[in-house]
């Protein structure tokens, strides 16, 4: 992608290269035809004076388009490593460690890294084009010793001298404009093979109601991975149902999620919304059964209106539904205290309100809400929010519940006492599954996971 962006710049400059190379030609031809009625062999060289400039610029197009995909991971890592230090949650942090000239040091080396790669394609076209400026000058001593050879008169030799330099200048201009042509085309033919990679944008909206979510037997290796990410995982969740995931860090339970919502393929198995093979469906008709809140959560820094506006797919959104949505997320307080409502601007790089990240969470939590799918898969969903919300944000879930399948993953104890089901992950398979009540007494893997928080 980085590299078509890097191609889309020069693809602006084809319809006036294209112009010029048509007056050129014609101007070229006319020219090189009345050189040649005084000598051919002059109007022969003259012509012949395109070469070098379209041998040139050709392989100039092939070394740049070769060098292009050096030159966009450059220009990313460096892009990227400036945004840490411009940003306001990672700024914030780096300016708190006194570590921010590190990341700069970082940005300025990935920097220097970009001017290499691009140092190397301008030199390159530079050597070329003078290799091309030194044979052309040839071309032209050669055309003018034939044309005053061939001359009769002192006069008729001056026209000839003025006849070949006019006639090599537009033969150069036709060949400057052709070979800008030559390396553009294979950029435009990149960029127009990523705008044609990507699928078609479709909307799907979300489907409020799905009576089953079944997994069957799923099984994931990642490449170059030593034992499976996820080894025979099933388990089954029912509209009105809370069921829970949990599971140290790399037991499989992310993947697990990703592989319901589409963003990977398992290796083996099934996953059925409502009996229907999910792998059979499009992606965005699949998504579509599905709200997701991701432990990393969205800190989008619009007006409060746009960013939980987000959680829908309509071009416009009524503020009933996105007060309702507010209130459901326990934010809706916080939000009428902003100085502007959900007109405020968030975030303080843009002069906005600076948000706490209970309210980040609380508002992404309102997006979740917004979309009100069949299936709501909530990571962490309380990570950042003080014990009381969190109470009143999980209150609020129990509430709706026979509206959806939830799907709660998460390491705090109390939040998982009143789940349906608890399904415990290790090493890529469920070991055990139960309430919490009978999974805590049971003396496995889920009780020695929770020793300390139930002590």
């Amino acid at each position: 992608l980085e590299s078509a962006q890097l191609a889309a710049g020069t693809i602006g400059a084809v319809p006036q290269q294209a112009i010029q190379l048509v007056t050129t030609v014609i101007t070229s031809v006319a020219l090189c035809g009345s050189i040649m009625t005084i000598s051919p062999s002059a109007g022969l060289l003259v012509a012949a004076a395109l070469l070098p400039t379209v041998l040139a610029f050709t392989m100039i197009a092939r070394v740049e388009l070769a060098g292009l995909p050096k030159l966009a991971a450059s220009t990313r890592r460096a892009t990227y490593l400036t945004e840490q230090l411009l940003q306001q949650r990672t700024g914030t942090e780096l300016a708190t460690l006194q570590s921010g000239h590190k990341v700069a040091r970082l940005a300025g080396a990935a920097r220097r890294d970009h001017f290499h790669v691009l140092d190397d394609l301008t030199r390159f076209g530079t050597r070329m084009e003078l290799a091309c400026a030194a044979v052309t000058a040839l071309i032209l001593g050669a055309a003018l010793i034939t044309m005053v050879l061939a001359a009769s008169t002192t006069a008729g030799a001056a026209a000839a001298i003025a006849g070949v330099i006019s006639g090599i200048h537009a033969i150069r201009s036709s060949g400057n404009a052709f070979g800008q042509l030559v390396t553009t085309a294979p950029k435009a033919a990149l960029f127009d093979r990523v705008i044609n990679s990507a699928p078609k944008s479709t909307v799907a909206g979300s489907v409020p109601r799905t009576d089953c979510l079944r997994v069957t037997d799923l099984r994931h290796t990642y490449p170059g991975a030593s034992r499976p990410a996820l080894d025979g995982v099933s388990f089954e969740a029912r509209r009105g149902q809370v069921i829970g995931l949990v599971g140290v860090n790399g037991a499989g339970k992310t993947t697990a999620v990703n592989a319901l919502l589409g963003i990977i393929d398992p290796d083996e198995g099934r996953v059925e919304l409502d009996g229907r093979d999910a792998a059979t469906l499009a992606g965005p008709e699949r998504l579509a059964a599905f709200g997701l809140l991701t432990q990393e959560f969205g800190r989008y820094e619009f007006s409060c209106r746009d960013t939980v506006a987000l959680g829908s797919s309509d071009a416009t959104v009524a503020d009933t539904q996105i007060w309702r949505a507010l209130d459901s997320a326990r934010a809706a307080d916080f939000v009428r205290e902003l100085p502007d409502g959900l007109d405020t601007q968030l975030g303080q790089q843009w002069g906005g309100s600076g948000l706490a990240g209970g309210q980040w969470q609380r508002l992404a939590l309102g997006r979740i809400h917004l979309r009100d799918a069949g299936v709501w898969i909530l990571d962490e969903p309380t990570s950042a929010v003080d014990a009381e919300a969190e109470r009143q944000v999980f209150a609020e879930l129990h509430r709706i519940r026979a509206d959806h399948i939830t799907i709660v993953v998460s390491h705090r104890a109390w939040t998982l006492k009143d789940l349906d089901r608890i399904h415990v992950f290790d090493h890529g398979r469920i070991v055990e599954s139960g309430r919490f009540d009978e999974l805590i007494h049971a003396g496995g893997r889920f009780s020695e996971l929770f020793a300390d928080q139930t002590a």
